[in-house]
């Protein structure tokens, strides 16, 4: 009997031991050991940003985060001023639809002005926030403490953000995106082609409103094609019936735009614009008819000129794009 007993003993500690393991303590659990993945977080200054969260460590959600001070990580100082300053940022409120949404009036029903920080936490994940303002903000590397409270408790977790806050370009384009193509088209044979030199691409962020894209196309010799005057037009896609029947343009992108004599004014309302693409990247394709160039090379009459480049603008403001052919000229 008495060996019996020893023998159940041992069985009954494991079974007492497993089941209070099972059991879900009360007050969770705060790691000493959260902490970001990425050491420093690259911010692009002025571009929508999003961060990835805190890795919690086996944290227990759910937890909350806010920042204690924001430090010049070159100086030590601490600069919760640079960081408490608000500009105004355009924020949807509403879902936005490319199907239903095709006017400016319909999206910015959807849009409103609000003053934010331009770096900024989020309070129940940690991730790193930035938006437009932050091209008020002097580019360098940063820091920031967090206090991080959950059922457990309260815990400081000093600098535990690092960021490295970029100069870059407000919108990208040759070489970073794609580049620029020029070809000449044989008049009712599209399958037939020559190809031109690449011409030559500049890209300017004019101003900071309104938010408009200004599309300039130039001759070898300075002149620029008139888009009133159907010196400019859309490129047919290839094929049989193609669907659809152009090649991108800036007119399928945005519904309100208008010519001048001399360019084709596209109005945009958020960015990044376009926000997605409608194929071939973000390439966009016009056609100068054959009544209106010479193509160097041949015969008047017969080729019509196509040209490319790729443009994504992430900044609001105002641009110029010139798109030059260094071997074609006005008619």
């Amino acid at each position: 009997m008495k060996r019996n007993l020893f023998l159940y003993i041992p069985l009954l500690i494991i079974c007492l031991v497993a089941s209070y393991a099972c059991k879900k303590t009360g007050n969770g659990f705060l790691s000493p050991y959260i902490h970001y993945e990425q050491n420093p977080i690259i911010i692009p200054k002025g571009r929508a940003f999003l961060s990835a969260g805190l890795n919690g460590d086996g944290t227990s959600q759910p937890f909350s985060v806010r920042v204690i001070h924001f430090y010049d990580k070159a100086t030590g100082k601490i600069v919760d001023d640079l960081f408490s300053k608000t500009y105004p940022v355009s924020v949807w409120t509403g879902l936005y639809d490319p199907k239903t949404d095709t006017t400016l009036q319909l999206i910015n029903a959807k849009l409103k002005t609000v003053n934010v920080a331009p770096i900024s936490i989020n309070p129940s994940s940690g991730q790193i926030l930035g938006n437009y303002g932050a091209l008020q903000l002097p580019a360098g590397e940063y820091q920031f403490d967090l206090e991080i409270k959950n059922e457990t408790g309260t815990k400081i977790y000093p600098k535990i953000g690092d960021f490295l806050l970029r100069d870059t370009t407000t919108f990208e384009s040759v070489p970073t995106i794609g580049s620029t193509s020029e070809t000449r088209i044989m008049v009712g044979n599209e399958s037939k082609s020559v190809g031109g030199k690449p011409p030559l691409l500049t890209v300017t962020r004019v101003a900071d409103t309104p938010n408009v894209i200004t599309v300039k196309y130039m001759d070898k010799n300075g002149v620029f094609f008139n888009p009133k005057k159907g010196e400019i037009i859309s490129r047919p896609a290839a094929g049989l019936n193609p669907n659809p029947p152009y090649l991108q343009s800036l007119q399928q992108y945005t519904k309100s735009y208008y010519y001048t004599d001399d360019a084709m004014v596209f109005k945009f309302p958020f960015t990044p614009f376009p926000l997605n693409s409608l194929g071939n990247g973000y390439n966009i394709y016009q056609r100068i008819p054959t009544q209106f160039v010479h193509n160097d090379g041949l015969p008047d009459g017969m080729y019509s000129l196509n040209l490319r480049f790729p443009i994504r603008i992430y900044v609001p403001g105002s641009y110029l794009v010139v798109e030059q052919t260094i071997d074609a000229a006005h008619n």
